[in-house]
């Protein structure tokens, strides 16, 4: 019985944890480097342990397969920080500057495979949340991973409001949590307006299909029903309204990305009722009104300059030419802005660029060969794991729901790392792993039932 009673304690505890710790991230987490990351990578990794003890002592809670993936983006700082041989540290031009640059100076090089394994040792920390929820959401039923999801659209409507509120109180507003930040445009818990924008993004497919799906199955059209839609065309609004608040190019482009995916994911929907097409033409006519009302004037601001001429596209290809410098091996995660200096000779000697605004080719730099093929594995397994979810025979309508909104969510972050590095920061990357599980077919209800009563 002893064991029995701390099985249901930890089945009773995870759910808080995760939840908490979603929220932790959403809140904390929009910045680069502070306490609030440290605080997420601490409950991440309390939740981890009580994911691994269910799987080991509960059978019914056993992690799928699907659980395996969460060691592909784990893996590269994991060897990046394992001792290496001279000559397989030697293994391109650089290094070997790098070594004679260090002979002269009298020292000896750590011969690991990463050249900065501090960086490499905070990047393999900060990836925690994000695997914490990935494996906890695996275990957890429709219901569970729909409560999360509630989580996160809340924090994504109280951004939006945060958002409007810190445009109220100008660029001196106490409401702007970070230091460096876009002052004249609304940042939500963010630093970052784009970043903002992008969270807004992810959330509104969940919306945008949730209030269809609801509309469809409705049992009557009583004045409560109205609300109820009513209820879901203005959260809808809201987030439009943010995205719009942020005046990011980026943003509206993801936006309206997540406005055209939702379109057949919601017609693909069982039981389809009339009306589901005019309910997402109204949703968009209302939140671009709102736009419309009150933010085109910066949105025409923004797009006044050539997107072309934008130095974040010179910031990409700079670090494309690094990383073929840096061979098969990269510099090492965390190591961008030390080998970055070294190319960008045009800067203002007080620039501080921290990032390539492109993912991708950052992380070509950091991580060579071998986190391109990483990166190619999770593609894969992302378009197996939509193909299959999108095709998914028996699911729910909840099912549908999650997995075609993570559907979009995940391509949305995919898109925007283009052009930026939303997975850099640990409220992003945490929804990422949240919208990964959520591909993956959820525990039956009838299980977590039996486990309760135990």
């Amino acid at each position: 019985m002893p064991q029995a009673a701390a099985r249901t304690a930890t089945a009773s505890l995870q759910w808080p944890l995760a939840a908490a710790l979603l929220l932790l991230c959403l809140v904390l987490g929009g910045g680069q480097g502070t306490l609030g990351d440290a605080l997420c990578q601490a409950l991440a990794a309390l939740l981890i342990i009580t994911t691994l003890w269910r799987s080991q002592t509960e059978a019914d809670a056993a992690l799928p397969r699907a659980a395996w993936l969460a060691l592909l983006p784990l893996a590269l700082p994991l060897l990046q920080l394992l001792p290496a041989p001279e000559a397989l540290w030697l293994a391109s031009p650089e290094r070997v500057e790098i070594a004679a640059q260090l002979a002269t100076a009298g020292v000896e090089p750590a011969h690991r495979l990463s050249l900065v394994p501090y960086g490499t040792h905070t990047a393999l920390t900060w990836l925690l949340p994000a695997m914490a929820l990935f494996l906890a959401a695996l275990q957890f039923t429709v219901r569970q991973r729909l409560r999360l999801v509630a989580v996160l659209l809340t924090v994504a409507v109280g951004g939006t409001v945060l958002g409007i509120a810190q445009l109220a109180g100008g660029p001196d507003s106490a409401l702007r949590f970070y230091t460096i930040t876009n002052p004249s445009e609304a940042v939500g818990f963010f630093a970052n307006r784009n970043h903002f924008a992008s969270q807004l993004a992810l959330a509104l497919p969940f919306v945008l299909i949730g209030t269809a799906a609801w509309w469809s199955a409705r049992r009557d059209d009583s004045h409560a029903a109205l609300l109820w839609l009513l209820a879901g065309i203005g959260l809808a609004a809201l987030l439009i309204l943010g995205i719009a608040l942020a005046r990011s190019r980026a943003g509206l482009l993801l936006g309206m990305v997540a406005i055209a995916l939702s379109v057949p994911a919601v017609l693909a929907l069982r039981r389809q009722r009339g009306g589901t097409r005019r309910i997402i033409a109204v949703i968009v006519a209302v939140g671009l009104l709102l736009s419309i009302q009150f933010a085109l004037f910066g949105i025409l601001q923004r797009f006044k300059a050539d997107p072309m001429e934008d130095s974040r596209f010179q910031y990409a290809a700079l670090s494309a030419q690094a990383a073929q410098d840096h061979g098969p091996l990269g510099t090492g995660l965390g190591g961008f802005r030390r080998a970055f200096e070294a190319y960008d000779v045009d800067s203002p000697i007080n620039a501080y660029i921290n990032h390539a605004h492109n993912d991708y080719a950052e992380l070509w730099l950091e991580g060579g060969w071998l986190a391109l093929a990483l990166a190619l594995g999770l593609a894969v397994a992302y378009v197996l794991a939509s193909w299959r979810a999108w095709r998914r025979d028996g699911a729910s309508a909840r099912e549908q729901l999650l997995a075609r909104g993570a559907i979009i969510g995940l391509l949305s972050l995919a898109l925007h790392s283009l052009g930026d590095y939303p997975l850099r920061t640990t409220a992003l990357l945490a929804c990422a792993g949240l919208l990964a599980a959520l591909l993956s077919p959820p525990r039956s209800q009838q299980t977590h039932t039996q486990i309760k009563r135990t």
